[in-house]
């Protein structure tokens, strides 16, 4: 049997390698340079740096099936975020009490003592076995559900929307509650943590598996069929199975599919200090996201996991301002933005780079049902990613189980 799978992202390597293992003759297609897909690193002098903000959840039970996740080197971030308001410099902690007591009396008074109490109560609502559980049922769009967990309207500006606002990279956060429901059994039964080499390195430990696979960079596929893909310049190969593991953009166009697809856009911009601005591995959280000239969504600083000479500074920015991440403008307005959240040194802080992302995230239906958003197979050829399930690493691999599942190929466990 011969499959020709579109796409090198980690949907494509996982489905070269499941294949390969079981006796395909396998070629992957690439359209950029190199593989990896949204899940890249670059280099920005002598640091390894994320394209766009990423972590690993441990509790996302598919990863522990495709990888050696000891080979990874995970550093995990504090189990708490920090909410910053900049304008008057003001930090407060939101935490899970369950696995990290000591943040329990900052969380109750950083959110009050019944909108702690309500987060506790979906904490405790959450699976540890089956993360997705939430799925199965109808769910509300997102504000809406917090609205009927009866979260306090500050909070909700304050936290929670920008914090799905991170998740989702969206704004206007429109995503279902099924989805934030995972989200949070992810977070409260496992850790967020942080590759040493950085996120690309989940990926290139699928691509190191592959022994025969063909595989062709810098190669465009111009349309597909049941049988066949046609690549740019004309040629035709044919196989017996046809598998587009591209984003959802990609994927619709070359299906044909005319339906709206909404861009969710990421920017990072990296600066290199000598003393980090903060000294516990947690998220920076922006409560006045969104409010006047305030663009920063989130601060992070990698280098508290994995230790290095000097420390990164990385400030996310979503929607369509992470189009200006290349001009010298925006870039020192990020930084006047910097100086508000940390003071003066701030000033001192060199831009090494910025990253950007288009199409960052799939964007979906905020009523959907089910754990898979898409159906598998379109005219006899078969789609994976994590727009056919939910946009996680872990519905990027369930995506490629079913794929496996549906042509009775076995999950190639590691050895």
């Amino acid at each position: 049997m011969k499959a020709i799978i579109v796409g090198a992202g980690l949907a494509g390597c996982a489905a070269a390698w499941a294949f390969e293992r079981h006796g395909y003759d396998c070629t992957l297609i690439e359209a950029s340079e190199k593989a990896g897909g949204r899940m890249r690193c670059t280099t920005m002098g002598s640091h390894t740096v994320d394209v766009g903000f990423h972590v690993l959840h441990t509790a996302y039970p598919s990863l522990h099936r495709w990888l050696d996740v000891d080979q990874l080197q995970l550093k995990s971030m504090d189990a708490a975020t920090d909410l910053i308001a900049p304008s008057t410099g003001t930090i407060k902690t939101i935490g899970d009490p369950l696995r990290a007591p000591s943040t329990l009396f900052p969380t109750i008074f950083s959110a009050g003592i019944w909108n702690a109490l309500r987060m506790l109560r979906w904490r405790l609502k959450t699976r540890k076995h089956d993360l997705e559980a939430a799925m199965d049922a109808s769910s509300l769009p997102l504000d809406t559900y917090f609205d009927s967990m009866r979260f306090s309207k500050s909070f909700q500006s304050s936290f929670l929307q920008p914090l799905f606002a991170g998740i989702t990279l969206d704004s206007e956060r429109k995503e279902r509650s099924a989805f934030a429901s995972f989200t949070f059994s992810a977070m409260s039964h496992g850790m967020m943590t942080m590759p040493k080499h950085g996120i690309e390195a989940v990926p290139t430990q699928i691509l190191e598996r592959l022994t025969s696979t063909e595989i062709l960079y810098n190669t465009k596929v111009t349309s597909v069929s049941k049988k066949s893909v046609q690549l740019e310049g004309g040629t035709t190969k044919k196989a017996d199975i046809v598998v587009l593991a591209t984003p959802q953009h990609i994927t619709q166009a070359l299906l044909g599919d005319a339906s709206h697809v909404r861009r969710k856009e990421t920017a990072t911009y990296v600066f290199e200090c000598k003393n980090a601005p903060s000294q516990r591995a947690r998220l920076l959280l922006n409560t006045e996201y969104g409010q006047g000239e305030q663009k920063i969504l989130h601060v992070h600083v990698p280098t508290l996991l994995h230790a290095s000479e000097a420390h990164l500074v990385v400030a996310t920015v979503i929607g369509e301002d992470a189009r200006l991440h290349d001009e010298d403008e925006e870039r020192k307005h990020i930084q006047r933005e910097l100086v508000n959240w940390f003071g003066s040194t701030a000033n001192d802080w060199k831009l090494i780079g910025t990253t950007y992302v288009d199409y960052a995230l799939p964007s979906g239906s905020t009523t959907a049902v089910g754990r898979e958003r898409k159906p598998l197979v379109h005219d006899g050829i078969y789609c994976i990613g994590d727009h056919t399930m939910h946009p996680s690493v872990h519905g990027t691999l369930r995506s490629v189980e079913r794929l496996l599942e549906h042509l009775e190929v076995p999950i190639p466990m590691k050895d």
